[in-house]
């Protein structure tokens, strides 16, 4: 897997869901095994659509359906989500991530002390570690999240060919889509989350 970096958002678990496929086969996916569990999720018409598939692929590909993901999400974002806009129907991602005090600008900053979010003493990350509540309650605090929301609309979408004879095949196609997203998701919103909570954070 490529490694986490301030412009890394999301990357794919390809190794680890071969490796973790129940026969050992070539072809054998855990992630497959959720595609095809969840196929009913998943409507008639939206079969040959390339955003539609795509959102449906990549919400089995993300926690909670699959912990962990088929798609990390770094740990220290709260969520990368895929939808279509309830309004127009174009792609849309979705990136949720706890914002600490010291990320914003000197300015704006909270005019009292209260506690921030905390690094989680419980995660495991190889990079970016994942925020929580204090533990201790006793003292006030305030979170802040933002939700930063960019339309897809350069994006280039994988074709899904619609009707599958194999489930191979609908496999194969779910994870062009995804990882072809994966790449765009970086490129497109990388930048823009790293001035939010990076380095240059407080500093559009």
């Amino acid at each position: 897997m490529t490694d986490w970096s301030a412009t890394t958002l999301v990357r794919v678990a390809d190794d680890y869901d071969r490796k973790m496929g129940d026969t050992g086969a070539p072809l054998d996916s855990r992630f497959g095994r959720y595609l095809t569990q969840n196929l009913d999720g998943l409507w008639e018409e939206d079969r040959k659509d390339p955003a539609a598939f795509l959102v449906w692929a990549w919400s089995i590909a993300t926690p909670p359906t699959m912990s962990p993901g088929y798609v990390r999400v770094r740990p220290d974002l709260a969520a990368v989500r895929l939808t279509q806009s309830q309004y127009d129907g174009r792609l849309v991602v979705v990136i949720e991530t706890p914002v600490q005090h010291g990320q914003l600008a000197q300015g704006v900053r909270p005019p009292y002390t209260v506690r921030d979010w905390e690094t989680d003493r419980y995660s495991h990350s190889d990079g970016p570690q994942a925020l929580q509540a204090p533990e201790d309650e006793s003292k006030p605090t305030l979170l802040l999240t933002a939700t930063l929301r960019l339309p897809a609309d350069s994006w280039t979408l994988h074709q899904p060919a619609g009707t599958w004879a194999v489930e191979e095949l609908l496999i194969d196609d779910a994870k062009q889509a995804v990882a072809l997203a994966v790449q765009q998701i970086n490129a497109s919103a990388g930048h823009q989350v790293a001035k939010l909570i990076g380095d240059e954070g407080g500093h559009w």
